[in-house]
C-alpha cells in the first residue's frame, strides 16, 4: 500500500498537515493534521510498503513496543483508508 498521488505534507504554523492537490483536492475537502510519528509513517507510505515493514521501520526509529507499534500503524492505515488516501 502507498499514499495516492495528489496528497502532500505541509508544515503550516508549526503543524504538519496532509493537503490534497490537483484532482485529489476536488474529491477530498479538508486536511488531516499529523504529529511527528504520523509524519514519519506518511513519509514511509510514499513508496509501496506492507503493514509489517511499516511497523518495523517505526520500531527501528522510535523506542516503542512492537505490539504497540503494530497497533499504531494499523490505526494510522485505517485513518488514511477511511479518507481514501491509500492505494492498496
Amino acid at each position: 500500500m502507498k499514499i495516492k498521488k495528489g496528497f502532500i505534507l505541509k508544515e503550516v504554523s508549526n503543524q504538519i498537515i496532509v493537503v490534497p492537490v490537483g484532482e485529489a483536492a476536488i474529491k477530498f475537502h479538508g486536511m488531516i493534521t499529523l504529529n511527528e510519528t504520523g509524519k514519519f509513517l506518511f513519509e514511509n507510505l510514499k513508496d509501496d510498503i506492507s503493514l509489517e515493514d511499516l511497523t518495523l521501520r517505526l520500531i527501528e526509529n522510535y523506542d516503542v513496543d512492537p505490539k504497540r507499534a503494530y497497533k499504531d500503524c494499523e490505526m494510522f492505515i485505517e485513518l488514511l483508508d477511511k479518507h481514501h488516501i491509500l492505494d492498496k
